[in-house]
This record gives structure tokens, C-alpha cells and sequence, in this order.
């Protein structure tokens, strides 16, 4: 049975939607980040961690963004880069202790100590809080 279907495009960019391709300069350079952040569950600490490793992330492919095309845009790029694969790192911490938080591992606490650490890095941001360190 064949179906007598018209399709109609109102440009290339609906081609490129409807094949699935990025729609940014940011979603083709920078790969969506993985592993997913852990829910904070009532943790401040780790919400704020999860937040502020989301937030780096954000910032650093907007920059490069508005930079790529400056004399120093290729290298502003790589630092984008470089600073997303550190985040991913983090994110791959921050996923474990998801984990392990839900299994409850008697290993919690010393990746609990890195989360805690990792927030020291913020520790002039108006969210953190003293009794963190």
C-alpha cells in the first residue's frame, strides 16, 4: 500500500532539524555533558556543586562562542574544551556518589570529603556556605 504523502521544506534548516543535526555552534562543537549530575536530594552542598559544575560548563562554551571568530578564538575554544573535560571528570565523581548514596556503600563518606573539597573551589560564590570547608 503506498501512501501519497507531500512533504514540503521551508529551507535547509528543516532538513537539518528533521535528520536530527545540531541547531547551535555550541551543540556541534561541545557534546551534550555526561554523566547526568545526581539529584541533590535535600544535600545543599552537593545541589550547589552540581550547580556551579553545570554553570562552568554553560559559561565556558558561551564564551567560546562569542570569541571563536577573535584573533585568540581557536584558543579560547581549546580552553572550553579542555575546562568541559574537566567538568566531565567532576561529573563522573558526582555521578558515583549518586550511586553510592543510593546504595548506601560504607565508602560514602570519603567520596563524600571529595564533593566537600569540590566546593571549597566556589567558596567566594554568595551561595556557599562556611560550614562546608
Amino acid at each position: 500500500m503506498c501512501s501519497n504523502v507531500i512533504m514540503t521544506s521551508k529551507g535547509i534548516g528543516d532538513v537539518r532539524r528533521a535528520l536530527g543535526q545540531p541547531k547551535s555552534w555550541i551543540e556541534q562543537t561541545f557534546p551534550k555533558p555526561w554523566p547526568p549530575l545526581p539529584p541533590a536530594r535535600g544535600d545543599a552542598q552537593l545541589g550547589f556543586v552540581c550547580a556551579r559544575v553545570s554553570q562552568w560548563e554553560t559559561q565556558v562554551a558561551t564564551e567560546a562562542a562569542e570569541y571563536r571568530s577573535q584573533p585568540l578564538g581557536a584558543a579560547m575554544v581549546r580552553y572550553a574544551r579542555d575546562i568541559r573535560q574537566q567538568c566531565a571528570a567532576i561529573r563522573s565523581v558526582l555521578a558515583r556518589y549518586g550511586e553510592m548514596r543510593d546504595a548506601d556503600s560504607p565508602d560514602l563518606a570519603a567520596v563524600r570529603w571529595i564533593i566537600q573539597a569540590l566546593s571549597i573551589a566556589w567558596r567566594n560564590h554568595p551561595d556557599w556556605r562556611e560550614e562546608w570547608s
